[in-house]
C-alpha cells in the first residue's frame, strides 16, 4: 500500500474518532431580571449517583430559577426570619417605655398603736402622669381617733376628697426621663427596619451568588464529562487501528491514560457541584423549612446575554443608593437617639421648679372645728444642684457622640460612592472578559476543526487533536467563569443599590 493510501485510511479511522469532539456551545440567554425564560430548555448534567437530598420531598422537574431561591430566602430562610423578630423586640421595648405613663393606684393605712394620741389613718390615691410632663393625682383620706392639729393625716369623720397637680416650669418641661424613654423606644422601632433591610440585602446577595455558583459548577461538570466521553469513544476505533497495524499500540495506552485522567476531572467536578448544591440548599427550603439540595437535572441553561449599566446613570445610581442604603438610615436614627440623650442631659442642668396646686373637700364638720370644709393650696417647689457636674458631663458625652456619628455618616457616604463605582467597574470588566472568552471558544473550536482536517490529510496526529480538545474545554471553562463573575457582579450591584427587586438600568453592548 502506498503512503498516500495508508494516510487516507488512517484519516478515515480518526475522523470517526474525533466526531465526538465537544459541540458548539450555544447557551440560551437568561432574562436580566435573574429569571429564566418560560419554557426554556434544560441543559442536564448527568451524574453517576443521585445527589444527596436534605429534604425527602420530591423536587420539580423544571429548571430552578433564581426567583424561586430568593422567594425561599425571604419566606423561609432562618437567619432572615430571625432578623424579622427585631421589630417585635423593639415593639416590646416601646410598650415597656409606655408603661411609664400608666395610671398608678396606691393606698396606705396605719396608726398609733400606743401613746397619747391613738388614731388610725387610711388613704387611697390615683396618679396619672401626662405626656406633657405634668402629673395629676387625686384620692380619698380618712382618720379616726384624735390627732393633733399639726398631723397632716387628720381628717373629719367623713374623710376628705382631694385632687391636685404638679406642673414643671423649667426642668422636665420640654422633656423628662419618661418621655425620653418613649422617644428612644420609638427610634428603636424605626431602627429595626434598616437592620432587617440590611439582612435582606445581604442574604439575597449571598443566595444569588450561591445560585450562580451552582449553575457554573454544573456547566463545568458538563464540560468534564464531554471530554471523558470523547476519550472513551476512541477506544474501539484505536483498537481497530492497532489490529490493522495503522495505529501504534502506545496510542491506545496514551488514550487509556487520558481516560483515567479525565475521570479524575469528572470526579472533582462532581464534588464541586455537590458542594455548590449544599451551599445553595441553605437558601432553598421546602414547605417544612428543611433545606433542599437541588438536583442536577434542575440546572438551567447558562446565560450568555450580558448588559452594562448606562454610564449616564452613575450619578442617579449614587443618589439612589445614598437614599436607600439602610446603614445611612441607621446612622441618622442613631443620631436622633443620641440627640434625645443630649436634650435630656441639658434638661438636667435646669433648676427643678414645679407649680403645685391641690384642692380638698371635707365630708363633715366634726370633730375638728379648725378645719374648713373646702380648701385650696397653691405653691411652688425649687431644687437646684449647685455644680450640676453630672448633667454637664452627660451633655459633653452626647455632643461628642454626635460628632462621631457625623464623621461616620460622612465616611459611609464616601464608601457608598466608592462601592457604586467599584461594582460598575466590575460589571464592565466582566463584560469584556465574556466577549474575549466567547471569542476564545470560537477560535479554539476552529483549531479543533483544523486539526481534524489535518488528520484527514495525513498531516496530523492523535496527540495534537487531544491538545486542541483540551484547549477548547479550557476556553469553555473560561467562558463559564466569566459569566459567573458577571452574574455575581450584578448581584453585588443590586446590593450596592440597596435593591433586590429594582431592575438594573442597562444597555446591551
Amino acid at each position: 500500500m502506498s503512503d498516500t493510501a495508508r494516510h487516507a485510511t488512517i484519516a478515515a479511522l480518526f475522523v470517526g474518532l474525533c466526531a465526538c469532539t465537544p459541540t458548539a456551545y450555544r447557551p440560551d440567554p437568561l432574562d436580566p431580571s435573574f429569571r429564566a425564560p418560560a419554557g426554556s430548555s434544560l441543559r442536564s448534567v448527568p451524574t453517576d449517583e443521585p445527589p444527596l437530598q436534605a429534604s425527602s420531598a420530591p423536587q420539580p422537574t423544571t429548571a430552578l430559577e433564581l426567583g424561586e431561591v430568593l422567594a425561599s430566602v425571604t419566606n423561609r430562610y432562618p437567619p432572615y426570619l430571625s432578623a424579622l423578630l427585631e421589630r417585635d423586640l423593639a415593639s416590646g421595648r416601646l410598650l415597656s417605655a409606655m408603661g411609664n405613663f400608666d395610671t398608678v393606684l396606691g393606698g396606705k393605712v396605719g396608726g398609733n398603736a400606743q401613746g397619747y394620741y391613738e388614731a388610725t389613718a387610711a388613704e387611697a390615691t390615683l396618679e396619672q402622669p401626662l405626656v406633657s410632663g405634668d402629673t395629676l393625682y387625686g384620692g380619698y383620706r380618712i382618720s379616726n381617733g384624735f390627732l393633733p392639729d399639726y398631723d397632716k393625716n387628720r381628717t373629719q369623720d367623713g374623710g376628705e376628697l382631694f385632687v391636685g397637680g404638679r406642673i414643671p416650669l423649667l426642668r422636665n418641661r420640654s422633656i423628662d426621663r419618661r418621655r425620653a424613654s418613649v422617644r428612644q423606644a420609638q427610634i428603636d422601632v424605626e431602627l429595626a427596619d434598616p437592620t432587617i433591610a440590611r439582612a435582606r440585602i445581604d442574604f439575597v446577595r449571598a443566595a444569588a451568588r450561591a445560585y450562580y455558583g451552582w449553575v457554573a459548577a454544573g456547566q463545568r461538570l458538563s464540560v468534564a464529562q464531554e471530554l471523558l466521553q470523547v476519550a472513551e469513544a476512541r477506544v474501539a476505533g484505536l483498537q481497530r487501528g492497532v489490529d490493522l497495524q495503522f495505529v501504534a499500540a502506545i496510542d491506545v495506552t496514551d488514550n487509556t491514560r487520558l481516560i483515567a485522567q479525565r475521570r479524575v476531572f469528572v470526579t472533582r467536578a462532581e464534588r464541586l457541584l455537590q458542594q455548590a448544591a449544599l451551599e445553595l440548599s441553605l437558601f432553598l427550603r421546602d414547605a417544612d423549612d428543611a433545606p433542599i439540595e437541588p438536583d442536577a437535572k434542575r440546572l438551567p441553561p447558562q446565560d450568555a446575554a450580558t448588559r452594562l449599566p448606562d454610564p449616564a446613570t452613575l450619578q442617579r445610581d449614587t443618589e439612589l443608593a445614598i437614599l436607600q442604603r439602610p446603614e445611612l438610615r441607621r446612622l441618622q436614627l442613631q443620631r436622633d437617639r443620641v440627640q434625645t440623650d443630649r436634650d435630656l442631659a441639658e434638661n438636667a442642668t435646669l433648676p427643678d421648679l414645679d407649680f403645685l396646686v391641690e384642692a380638698t373637700r371635707t365630708g363633715s364638720d366634726r370633730p375638728y372645728g379648725d378645719q374648713n370644709r373646702d380648701t385650696l393650696f397653691i405653691g411652688g417647689e425649687l431644687k437646684l444642684p449647685i455644680w450640676r457636674r453630672d448633667a454637664k458631663g452627660r451633655v459633653e458625652q452626647a455632643t461628642t457622640q454626635l460628632s462621631r456619628l457625623e464623621l461616620e455618616t460622612r465616611f459611609a457616604r464616601d464608601r457608598v460612592v466608592n462601592e457604586i463605582a467599584d461594582v460598575r467597574s466590575a460589571l464592565r470588566a466582566a463584560h469584556e472578559q465574556i466577549a474575549a472568552a466567547q471569542q476564545n471558544v470560537e477560535l479554539a473550536r476552529t483549531m479543533v476543526t483544523a486539526e481534524q482536517r489535518a488528520l484527514e490529510l495525513g498531516r496530523g496526529d492523535l496527540f495534537r487533536v487531544q491538545q486542541r480538545e483540551l484547549q477548547l474545554a479550557e476556553a469553555r471553562t473560561l467562558e463559564i467563569d466569566a459569566l459567573l463573575e458577571y452574574h455575581r457582579s450584578v448581584a453585588d450591584y443590586r446590593a450596592a443599590l440597596s435593591s433586590d427587586g429594582v431592575a438594573v438600568a442597562a444597555d446591551r453592548r
